[in-house]
């Protein structure tokens, strides 16, 4: 039960015995409470969530209007309540306030309520894909998604943010196919040409050291121009020949990490 404001004073005013003594028979409607006969006077209600809200932000008003909540039950001693219309107002008001508190509890309540295991399924469904085509192109939100992917429930804001990972992954694969779209140059295809199958393996052999994708400055893998598009050539099943002449290009600045059998093969020893 999160901690709640008391209003008391604000609403109350003077206390009972200023406001006219109280000459009901029965306890008026209140907070949803089915009243029953308690004896002496009293009447005693099981309480409901609205009355539990109430009771806290108004325990000393409560007290007034000989109203009091234990062991989840609302009793009402009636001898003790204001004159009826100003009890009424008392009541109105009490129930006004009540009734905004709920809904601000329910409210924050439900942003941290998990999502359904439809939305949940879906979600994580689409990460454990996209991590296995282009981990890369999560960046160092990689074990963010991979958490999201792996864990038993999301809030609502854990799972917009899965889509957001999700939808910037996406934008950068997008971005680097169009990079790769665009021609490379004459001499890198012609370099390449012949040599498909060995640049794709450096694509690997580079993309393989790239553990921390290009985060750390420690000359392993590919640096952090080349990392988005060295990934995503190294992911590729054979090289086309203009892709070759982009393998080409990234693999030559990062030749100094590849053994000298590879630097023979690739025409750059």
């Amino acid at each position: 039960m999160p901690v709640l404001q008391r209003t008391d004073s604000s609403i109350l005013g003077v206390c009972s015995a200023e406001a006219g003594a109280s000459t009901l028979k029965s306890p008026p409607s209140f907070l949803d409470l089915a009243w029953r006969e308690g004896g002496d006077g009293t009447y005693i209600a099981d309480a409901t969530p609205l009355a539990i809200v109430c009771g806290q932000l108004c325990r000393k008003g409560w007290g007034w209007e000989g109203l009091a909540l234990r062991d989840g039950l609302v009793m009402w001693d009636l001898s003790r309540a204001s004159g009826e219309p100003v009890l009424a107002r008392r009541l109105a008001s009490w129930e006004r306030t009540d009734r905004a508190e709920v809904a601000r509890i329910e409210e924050r309540d439900a942003l941290y309520r998990p999502v359904d295991a439809e939305t949940l399924a879906a979600v994580q469904a689409d990460l454990v894909a996209a991590l296995a085509a282009h981990s890369w192109a999560f960046g160092s939100k990689a074990s963010i998604a991979t958490g999201f992917a792996e864990a038993r429930a999301l809030t609502p804001g854990e799972n917009r943010f899965a889509r957001a990972l999700l939808q910037d992954a996406r934008c950068v694969v997008a971005a680097v196919d169009r990079r790769l779209a665009d021609p490379a140059g004459q001499e890198a295809v012609a370099q390449a040409e012949g040599r498909e199958a060995a640049l794709l393996e450096a694509c690997r052999l580079l993309s393989d050291m790239d553990q921390d994708r290009a985060r750390d400055a420690n000359s392993r893998g590919w640096d952090a121009v080349s990392s988005p598009a060295g990934h995503r050539l190294a992911g590729r099943e054979f090289l086309s020949p203009a892709e070759a002449g982009h393998a080409f290009q990234l693999v030559y600045r990062h030749r100094r990490q590849l053994s000298a059998e590879m630097q023979d093969r690739l025409g750059i020893a």
